[in-house]
């Protein structure tokens, strides 16, 4: 693989067949990176085996290629790298940008107040988990103020983390990575530099910002395809 100044990518989750939505996103994606001289990636993101529908990620590849799309190099698989989100955790743990949380979602949802995506963590656990009680998940510590993400097509987001979504979710009660934590080590471990995306990912496009500054990383640039 080259060092290209421009490194897009494609992201799947093998939930189902690629549907037009996502189609979409990949066209614009691959457009944008092949007109503009750059690499397009492909990554697999198959890191919740209860969502997974069996066969659909070798159906994902069929279907791109029925369309005529050409990726650099080999396709990456989000559940061969584990190691590289439990590194990551573990530097978060380190720096004291993360903690553990032993609430349940009953527990939360009894306290917590409705925010952007769910009830905003009330940060039960920020000092640590009660007594008699070990975490059963990992959270990132929020810092109060604005977060800001440039989409090159829609303009400036705005979202106070603190206040709508709360610390939020690195490692799952089950064991199962975060979408947040591991799309970010990603993206950054394949050094992409542009992400074109579908709008049901701005709401959360905050949060990934959050952990691209917790990890000391550049963020991508991001333009979000309303398709």
């Amino acid at each position: 693989m080259s060092n290209a100044l421009y490194r897009g990518r494609f992201a799947p989750s093998p939930t189902g067949l690629l549907h037009a939505g996502s189609l979409s996103t990949a066209i614009g994606s691959y457009l944008e990176a092949r007109s503009r001289g750059g690499e397009w990636l492909l990554r697999m993101e198959d890191l919740d085996p209860p969502r997974e529908v069996p066969g659909a990620a070798d159906d994902i590849l069929r279907t791109l290629e029925a369309f005529g799309f050409e990726w650099d190099g080999e396709v990456v698989y989000q559940s061969r790298r584990h190691g590289l989100y439990r590194a990551a955790l573990e530097r978060l743990i380190s720096s004291g940008r993360a903690y553990a949380c032993c609430c349940t979602r009953k527990e939360i949802a009894a306290t917590a107040r409705r925010g952007l995506d769910g009830y905003v963590y009330p940060g039960t656990c920020r000092n640590g988990c009660p007594d008699g009680r070990e975490g059963r998940a990992w959270r990132l510590r929020v810092d109060e103020g604005e977060w800001t993400a440039h989409d090159r097509l829609q303009g400036e987001h705005r979202q106070d983390l603190a206040r709508d979504i709360g610390d939020f979710v690195l490692l799952r009660a089950d064991g199962f990575w975060a979408y947040q934590l591991a799309v970010v080590v990603d993206d950054a471990e394949q050094g992409v530099t542009d992400i074109v995306r579908g709008a049901d990912l701005l709401v959360s496009t905050p949060r990934q910002l959050a952990v691209y500054d917790a990890l000391g990383q550049s963020a991508p640039a991001i333009a979000i395809c309303r398709c």
